[in-house]
């Protein structure tokens, strides 16, 4: 139940009280539940697909219409945003669309001059391997040349010493001789073996193989790669002479950036690139071709480098929004450089987190439902129960009335949970029941640890829900930044208590238990004090601390219930413990709006509180669970003077007391 505070319906225009709905407004007026039916939606199998995975992209139409621009005119594009929200997906689908280009084989071969620079040999896709083969043949062919010399000259040498012997009448000086040169014959068959040319040497190291003509371009994912793998590597040889060494262009190997050359490189989270493989990515992208080292300084593969190898490619980076602006600019983040070349060569696009509810992006989800249900290929389709509760799950996901999330990973974990609980059942076709099983099995750790109450462990005492107690008001915040699963509630306790200043020419505010980490929080509740008792603030102090274990929650949601809490014990005046009371406060006054709103009204409804009274600003973005909307009843308020009436307990005189104390302003100077 929602409803505003009565001191805000005071003088209300009814007029504005809602209507039924009709044909012309908007879709996501009406339950998901309804829409499907009148959609006649019975289940996913009959949904079409489109063909291209480009067009199987939910929700971005900006990035796509520049992902599509980008491939055709081979630019290079980075994508910011939400985890989950598609940018790896607008990446892949890049490559589809791309122009087929003509491809080049790329070899090595020996550096005569200098081993250490192997030479490269650049064919058109389709002539590497015959170029491989007629090079390995006429090696075998002087390989076997140099085979039928060795043994002529060997065996004409045993033969000189064996006509020898007979020649000077087979004496011991005869012997000698004839000894002699077969050791001379042995020796240079030991020589020749040491210091022949190899055939391993003439052989080229065919190192990339296209397809000859047009063909879709590579499309490389090198997402995590480490410096060799980005950028090519030499391989370590451990026998580096004495004629068992591997030749140095057998053990070069190409990087990402090469095997992406006339296609697209992918690279996600590219702040977690070292700043050195970003630097060396750039020349890669300004030269268009870039030389393989070996990257181990305690390889033999260090002292190589190849001539330029080609890597023609368009990049496509993804991030979170810590690619621009990282906690640590020294070791973290993209490259100033880097971002430059791809903002003056590309495009930068950050992608949605949710869209508007409405009709046709009601039907792109049941599609990507279709999509997720085909691409698993194990689990049954959904009916139309189910595929509207999959609707209702995303309209909570987004936080905002109006909105769809857009956090389709996540979602699809959803449809492919439900979907393994249906084939454990063998089922014909995924039920709501379904779906509302997995609801409760796909929670992320955050909401699982709230339900369990271990938020609670040190606070227990002070969650007390029933009767008025005087310096204690409750209010609530989230863990969870939202970016696995949604963020989830937490109650917070605060204490405050009104004590003598050991300054008696005026007072202050002390803020713990965690309230103290944000320094915003300070002045709201501060200005509050100040309005109410003005110049009788001087030798008083008050204290207020929050029961918050979760060190990384934001404090900002609790300052109304901090403000309330402190002005308790100033005025005496005892708070009501079944009520929480959720919202932000502003120096004027005001209720300011919170994320997650709806997962804290739902925490405190586990907890057995009554009545939530969060900012006006909120009042759309509330999608309880139907298993919440008769246990607590939600009240909105634009200030904090609306929200008092509900969460203290006061007599009236009391109230407009306060009330009048909080909303009159200082008087005017006189001249």
């Amino acid at each position: 139940m929602t409803r505003e505070t009565p001191d805000s319906l005071e003088g209300a225009d009814t007029t504005d009280a809602p209507t039924p709905r009709t044909d012309d407004q908007p879709s996501f007026l009406t339950d998901p539940h309804e829409w499907v039916r009148a959609k006649a939606i019975d289940d996913t199998a009959t949904v079409p697909l489109p063909g291209l995975l480009i067009d199987e992209v939910i929700g971005q139409d900006e990035a796509v219409a520049v992902a599509k621009k980008a491939a055709r005119q081979r630019r290079h594009l980075l994508l910011l945003g939400d985890p989950g929200t598609g940018k790896s997906m607008i990446a892949k689908a890049m490559a589809e669309i791309l122009p087929d280009p003509e491809q080049n084989d790329i070899l090595f071969e020996p550096e005569p001059k200098d081993a250490n620079r192997p030479r490269v040999k650049v064919l058109p896709g389709g002539q590497g391997r015959g170029y491989l083969t007629e090079k390995a043949k006429t090696a075998k062919t002087w390989s076997r040349v140099f085979t039928v010399f060795e043994w002529t000259v060997a065996l004409g040498l045993v033969a000189l010493g064996v006509w020898a012997y007979f020649a000077f009448g087979g004496g011991v000086s005869a012997m000698i001789l004839a000894v002699l040169t077969v050791m001379v014959a042995v020796f240079f068959l030991y020589v020749a073996r040491q210091t022949r040319f190899k055939a391993v040497q003439m052989v080229p190291n065919l190192v990339l193989e296209r397809p000859s003509g047009p063909a879709p371009a590579p499309y490389v994912d090198a997402t995590g790669s480490h410096a060799g793998a980005l950028l090519g590597d030499v391989r370590h040889d451990p026998f580096q002479s004495g004629g068992l060494e591997t030749p140095t262009h057998q053990r070069v190997e190409p990087g990402a950036i090469h095997r992406a050359d006339k296609g697209l490189l992918f690279i996600d989270e590219i702040n977690v690139l070292r700043l050195d493989s970003q630097q060396a990515l750039l020349t890669a992208m300004q030269d268009k071709q870039y030389a393989i080292t070996g990257h181990s300084e305690k390889s033999s593969g260090a002292m190589v480098r190849t001539h330029p190898v080609p890597c023609d490619f368009i990049l496509v980076a993804a991030g979170n929004m810590d690619v621009i602006d990282p906690d640590d600019t020294r070791y973290t983040g993209l490259h100033p450089a880097l971002r430059s070349r791809i903002r003056g060569y590309g495009y930068e696009v950050y992608v949605r987190a949710v869209m508007d509810d409405d009709d046709d992006n009601r039907l792109k989800l049941v599609r990507f439902i279709a999509q997720e249900v085909r691409r698993d290929g194990q689990i049954p389709h959904f009916d139309g129960a189910a595929v509207a509760e999959v609707l209702r799950e995303a309209q909570r996901r987004s936080g905002h009335s109006g909105k769809l999330t857009l956090r389709l990973r996540e979602l699809g974990g959803l449809v492919r949970t439900a979907g393994d609980l249906a084939r454990d059942e063998d089922a014909e076709r995924v039920t709501v029941d379904h779906v509302l099983a997995a609801k409760r099995m796909s929670m992320s750790l955050e909401y699982q640890v709230t339900r369990r109450g271990i938020e609670t462990t040190t606070a227990r005492e002070a969650l007390d829900i029933d009767g008025e107690r005087v310096g204690t008001a409750t209010g609530c915040t989230s863990i969870g930044t939202g970016e696995t699963g949604e963020p989830a509630g937490v109650v917070v306790p605060v204490e405050a208590d009104a004590t003598v200043s050991s300054d008696r020419q005026k007072g202050g505010l002390f803020l713990g238990g965690g309230l103290e980490h944000d320094p915003s929080l300070r002045d709201p509740v501060s200005a509050v004090l100040k309005r109410l008792r003005g110049g009788d603030m001087a030798g008083i102090d008050v204290h207020a601390q929050a029961m918050l274990q979760q060190r990384d929650a934001p404090v900002g949601p609790l300052g109304a219930a901090v403000a309330i809490a402190c002005l308790s014990a100033l005025e005496d005046v005892p708070v009501r413990q079944d009520v929480c009371v959720i919202g932000a406060l502003s120096v004027a006054g005001r209720l300011r709006a919170v994320d997650g709103v709806t997962q804290m009204i739902e925490a405190a409804a586990d907890l057995g509180y009554r009545v939530a009274v969060v900012p006006k600003a909120n009042e759309g973005d509330i999608l309880l669970e139907h298993a919440y909307r008769d246990r607590i009843e939600v009240l909105v308020a634009d200030r904090l003077v609306d929200a008092l009436p509900h969460a203290l307990a006061a007599s009236r005189k009391k109230l407009d007391f306060i009330d009048n104390a909080l909303t009159r302003r200082p008087a005017p100077r006189t001249a």
